[in-house]
């Protein structure tokens, strides 16, 4: 029985809700993260457990999902870098970037930072 705080984003579906079952399972803490409130809630309800919104093709989503996390959870032992995607035609964010760059690499480094400078 393990009684680690893990979070995952991208854990709205796919690959990212069942590895928060699975981990969830082991008896950890999870903490879904999800673009979708919706399908976010949806997991969360289905764990028990804490869910939070965000849309890391907006940086500040990022940066308002890292406080949050440090507000709330005094001790984070894994994060689990999952949200991503392949967007088809060439798109742009509010941020400036180009999105399948921003939502696979610059938005999981910002958050990946910004947790680790606490």
């Amino acid at each position: 029985m393990s009684n680690r705080t893990i979070v995952i984003t991208g854990a709205s579906d796919g690959i990212g809700a069942a590895a928060a079952r699975a981990l969830h399972n082991l008896g950890n803490r999870v903490v879904v993260v999800g673009r979708s409130p919706e399908k976010t809630a949806a997991v969360a309800r289905g764990l028990d457990c804490d869910y939070l919104v965000a849309d890391f093709a907006r940086l500040d989503d990022v940066r308002s999902l890292a406080g949050t996390l440090l507000e709330r959870y005094p001790r984070i032992d894994v994060l689990v870098n999952n949200a991503g995607g392949i967007m088809g035609s060439r798109e742009e964010t509010v941020d400036g970037h180009e999105k399948t760059l921003q939502v696979n690499h610059l938005a999981p480094f910002l958050l990946t930072n910004l947790l680790l400078s606490a």
